[in-house]
């Protein structure tokens, strides 16, 4: 069975004021910060978007060992590429939108 009895909650604050801790309760929705973290989730999604459209790839330099004879060592600098499909930025920049709309939905 449920419980569908109305939830009081300010009822620790009452007992904190009632006990003299003064008038220092807050009370924060969750509603609210899923919201902010909607926001925040979106616009990160929406710069990596962009990103990812804008380099087609992450480029890193490797170093790799070519002779190595003793005390003498012959190394050669190895460019790689990692390709990001645009299919990937334009993923994050649809998610990072449909975030950004349902953080400033009102409901």
């Amino acid at each position: 069975m449920q419980n569908n009895a109305p939830v009081d909650i300010f009822q620790g604050c009452r007992a904190e004021q009632s006990a003299g801790a003064g008038n220092s309760c807050r009370v924060t929705t969750v509603k609210g910060n899923k919201m902010k973290t909607y926001m925040l989730t979106g616009i990160i999604l929406i710069v990596l978007g962009v990103i990812a459209f804008a380099y087609q790839g992450i480029t890193y330099t490797t170093r790799e060992k070519v002779v190595d004879i003793g005390p003498i060592e012959i190394s050669a600098d190895s460019e790689k590429t990692f390709p990001l499909p645009p299919i990937v930025g334009g993923i994050a920049l649809v998610g990072g939108i449909v975030l950004l709309v349902m953080g400033n939905k009102k409901s």
